[in-house]
């Protein structure tokens, strides 16, 4: 699925999307073969996704969320994304989806417009639109409650994201996580003989990539199980009702339930040991998510876009 594939190797290499069709070109010189079958769709598979423009217009006041186009696991295969559109359910903000994985002027997604507004990035949008719509999901909380939901929210995005679905998606499962996604055999060479040198270059710039397997595994497997404590018996992680920081935790532990193979160390260890945290996933998918499974892609749906 071309979708994936731009998602799974260009958003999660953040700001560097504007470089692709230099970095493709250098890449075909080394790998002809490969890259004149592959390498010209890829240029302009990008090229088309970042320099594009959203063609769908909402009424005042919605939100229009770009995004890229839904999967048959999951409404989105970026933890952001998802965390964003759970978000906006949360907080009862009307939106819409504009799944054609335009990228945003900084090169990323998700982001939204709103009133011929562009904000970009899940979190300035989140911050924007809890502005125009008045509405806080954490007015109750106090300040120390906001501070730990922050620290949670980070060490998830910025270090639990690496040593998890990174490491499982691109190296522990790689095939199995490519079939999931439904990726083409193409596009698999072009990922695993290409993309994934770059994410490999972003794993040692922000550090864990500088660790063997075993490390990141471990260091993952800490993350989860220290999230599994904070969670306890909790129906939500800052007590009985929902807050912003559980449209986060929820988008990335439910990639780790629906977006993985069952043979994945995160999929192992959340099922056999950290069963408040998929019991959390569930109840946040029954409650803001009953469309769930109206939402996904079908089969008769898929195709190259």
């Amino acid at each position: 699925m071309a979708t994936i594939a731009v998602y799974a190797f260009a958003c999660m290499l953040n700001g560097e999307a504007n470089r692709y069709p230099i970095m493709v070109c250098e890449w075909l010189c080394n790998h002809w073969i490969i890259g004149t079958v592959a390498g010209l769709g890829v240029l302009l598979l990008v090229y088309k996704r970042v320099s594009g423009k959203s063609k769908k217009t909402v009424p005042k006041d919605v939100v229009l969320m770009h995004s890229f186009s839904r999967t048959s696991f999951a409404p989105s295969a970026s933890p952001f994304a998802l965390k964003l559109e759970t978000y906006l359910r949360m907080a009862k903000i009307p939106y819409e989806v504009d799944g054609s994985s335009t990228f945003s002027k900084k090169s990323k997604i998700p982001w939204i417009t709103l009133n011929d507004e562009d904000v970009t990035d899940s979190y300035f949008s989140i911050e924007h639109v809890k502005k125009h719509f008045e509405v806080d999901l954490d007015r109750k909380l106090t300040a120390e409650q906001k501070a730990t939901a922050r620290i949670i929210e980070k060490t998830m995005e910025e270090n639990t994201f690496w040593a998890t679905m990174v490491q499982d998606r691109m190296f522990e499962c790689f095939d199995e996580c490519m079939a999931i996604y439904e990726v083409s055999y193409v596009f698999k060479l072009v990922i695993k003989y290409y993309f994934l040198r770059v994410i490999n270059k972003y794993r040692w710039g922000h550090g864990i990539g500088r660790h063997s397997s075993e490390e990141i595994r471990h260091i993952g497997a800490k993350d989860l199980r220290a999230i599994s404590v904070l969670l306890g018996d909790k129906p939500f992680f800052m007590g009985e009702e929902p807050t912003r920081i559980d449209a986060t935790m929820f988008a990335f532990l439910a990639l780790l339930i629906f977006g993985m193979p069952t043979a994945a160390p995160s999929y192992k260890l959340l099922h056999s040991e950290l069963k408040n945290l998929v019991d959390f996933v569930y109840r946040m998918k029954e409650k803001f998510w009953p469309d769930w499974d109206d939402v996904l892609l079908k089969p008769k749906e898929k195709k190259i876009n």
